[in-house]
C-alpha cells in the first residue's frame, strides 16, 4: 500500500483521535498526580520512580520488537506469524517476571526501597506479556480511533482503581496495585478487539524474520530506555528519595508533550511509512511535511507558552513540599523540545526500516549521560544534573539528522523554523512578565 492511497483526510482523522484520546488522557493522569501528591509524601513518589524504571529497564532491555515486526512485516497479520511472535511475547513476560524477583534483593538494597515491592510491580510484566496481537494488527491496518480509545480506557481503568486503593491506604503497595488492575484490563481487552483471538504457535519460518528485525529493535529499545532513564537510576541512588519524587514530579510534567509526539510516531507515522513501501523519498517527503510542520509548530508554540508559565502551574496545584519543582520545570520542557523532534525523525526511519540509526544516536546520548551527569551532579547539585539531562537530546538529534539526510527523508529546515518560533514564543512571554514585574519561570533554578 502506498501512502499516496491514503486520503489525507484519514491521516488527519488519525492524528486528531491521537491527539484528542491523549489530551484526555494528559487531563486524567494530571488529575490524578495532584491528587496523590495531598494523599502520600514525596518518599513514596521517589520509590514509585525507582520501581517504574526498573520494571521498565526489564522491559526493554529485553525487547525483540515483538509488535514492530508485526507492523513492519508484509505477513504480519497471518496468524502463523503472529502467534509465533504472541508466543515468544508470552515467554518474555514470564521471563522478566522471574529475573525480577531474583534480583530484587540487590536492587532494593541499591535504592532503599523494599524488596517485596519491586517484585510485586514485576508481576505487571508477567500479565502484559499475554496481551492479544491484536493491538499491533490494529496499528498496522491504521485503525488509529480504535487503538487509542482502547489505550484511554485502559488508562481510566488503571487510574480509578489506583486512586480508590491510595484513598484506602496511601501507600506505595496501592500505587502498584493500581497497575496491575490497569495491566489486567488490558490484556482482557486486548482479546476482545477484532483479531483479539491468539494461541500458542511455533512456526520456524518465521523466527528468523522476528530475530532479524528483532536484533535492531532489541538494540534500540536498550540503549533507549538507559538513555532516557539513566538520570531516574543514577539521581536515584545518590539523591534523597524526598528530592527524586520532587523531581518526578516536574519531570512528568515535562516528558507530556514528548509522549505524545512519541504516541503520534508510534501510532501513526510509523504504520504510515511502513505501509508507504519503496516510494521515493521526495514522494514521502512531501506527503509527510506539511503535516509533520503543522504538528511541530503547534508544539513549539505550546512548550514556549508552558516553559515560560509553568512554574504558575506548579505553585498553584502544588503544596510547598513540592515548590523546587517549579524551578526544574522550565528547564526540562525546553530539553523535551529536543526529544520531540528526535521522536518525530526516528520514527520516519524505523517505517523505512532502519533501526540501526536510532540504535546508534541512542547510544551517542547514553554516553553523553554516563559521562556528565555523575560530574555534573557532583559539581552543581541538581541544577547541574538536569543542565545535563536537557542537552543531552541534542547529541541524539545531530545523529539523526546526519541519518535522515544519508537516507535523504531529511526535514532539518523543519526543525529549524519550529525551534526558531518555540525560542521567539519563550523570549517574548519571559519579557513581558519581566515588564509586568512577576519574574520569571526561571528564577526557581537557583534554589535547586
Amino acid at each position: 500500500m502506498s501512502v499516496l492511497a491514503i486520503p489525507r483526510g484519514a491521516i488527519l482523522s488519525g492524528g486528531a483521535w491521537t491527539i484528542g484520546t491523549y489530551g484526555a488522557s494528559v487531563v486524567l493522569r494530571f488529575g490524578s498526580n495532584v491528587l496523590l501528591s495531598r494523599l502520600i509524601a514525596p518518599e513514596i513518589f521517589g520509590m514509585v520512580v525507582v520501581i517504574s524504571a526498573i520494571r521498565m529497564g526489564a522491559d526493554l532491555l529485553s525487547d525483540i520488537g515483538i509488535g514492530q515486526n508485526i507492523v513492519n512485516n508484509p505477513r504480519g497479520d497471518q496468524p502463523a506469524f503472529y502467534n509465533t511472535a504472541w508466543t515468544f511475547q508470552v515467554l518474555r513476560g514470564l521471563l522478566l517476571f522471574a529475573l525480577c524477583c531474583a534480583f530484587a534483593g540487590p536492587l532494593a538494597g541499591l535504592y532503599g526501597v523494599p524488596e517485596a515491592a519491586i517484585q510485586f510491580g514485576a508481576l505487571t510484566l508477567a500479565l502484559l506479556g499475554m496481551t492479544s496481537t491484536s493491538l499491533f494488527l490494529l496499528q498496522k491496518r491504521l485503525h488509529v480511533s480504535t487503538l487509542t480509545l482502547f489505550e484511554f480506557v485502559q488508562d481510566l481503568i488503571g487510574t480509578a482503581a489506583m486512586l480508590i486503593f491510595v484513598l484506602w491506604s496511601p501507600t506505595v503497595w496501592s500505587i502498584l496495585l493500581g497497575n496491575l488492575v490497569g495491566a489486567l484490563a488490558r490484556v482482557v481487552g486486548s482479546f476482545l478487539l477484532p483479531g483479539g483471538g491468539n494461541r500458542p504457535m511455533i512456526d520456524r519460518r518465521h523466527i528468523r524474520e522476528i530475530f532479524s528485525f528483532g536484533r535492531w529493535i532489541f538494540l534500540w529499545s536498550m540503549l533507549g530506555f538507559l538513555s532516557v532513564n539513566f538520570d531516574r537510576l543514577y539521581l536515584g541512588s545518590v539523591a534523597p528519595l524526598a528530592l527524586l519524587g520532587v523531581y518526578g514530579i516536574a519531570r512528568t510534567m515535562a516528558e507530556l508533550p514528548a509522549f505524545l509526539a512519541a504516541r503520534l510516531g508510534h501510532f501513526l507515522v510509523f504504520p504510515l511509512v511502513s505501509a508507504a513501501g519503496e516510494i521515493p523519498h521526495e514522494r514521502l517527503r512531501r506527503e509527510i511535511g506539511p503535516i509533520r510542520l503543522g504538528f511541530l509548530l503547534a508544539a513549539a508554540v505550546g512548550i514556549g507558552i508552558a516553559a515560560a508559565g509553568g512554574d504558575f502551574i506548579i505553585r498553584g496545584i502544588y503544596d510547598a513540599r513540592y515548590a523546587l519543582a517549579a524551578g526544574m520545570l522550565p528547564l526540562l520542557l525546553l530539553g523535551t523540545w529536543a526529544t520531540i523532534l528526535c521522536s518525530t525523525n526516528e520514527y520516519v526511519l524505523i517505517g523505512r526500516g532502519k533501526p540501526q540509526y536510532g540504535t546508534a544516536a541512542s547510544s551517542v546520548k547514553l554516553a553523553y549521560l554516563v559521562i556528565g551527569l555523575p560530574l555534573a551532579f557532583k559539581t552543581g547539585g541538581m541544577l547541574g544534573a538536569i543542565l545535563i539531562l536537557v542537552t543531552a537530546d541534542v547529541a541524539r538529534y545531530a545523529v539523526l539528522l546526519v541519518a535522515q539526510m544519508r537516507a535523504r527523508v531529511g526535514f532539518g529546515a523543519q526543525d529549524l523554523l519550529a525551534t526558531a518560533a518555540l525560542l521567539a514564543t519563550l523570549l517574548g512571554l519571559t519579557a513581558l512578565r519581566a515588564a509586568l514585574s512577576l519574574g520569571t519561570a526561571f528564577d526557581g533554578l537557583w534554589h535547586l
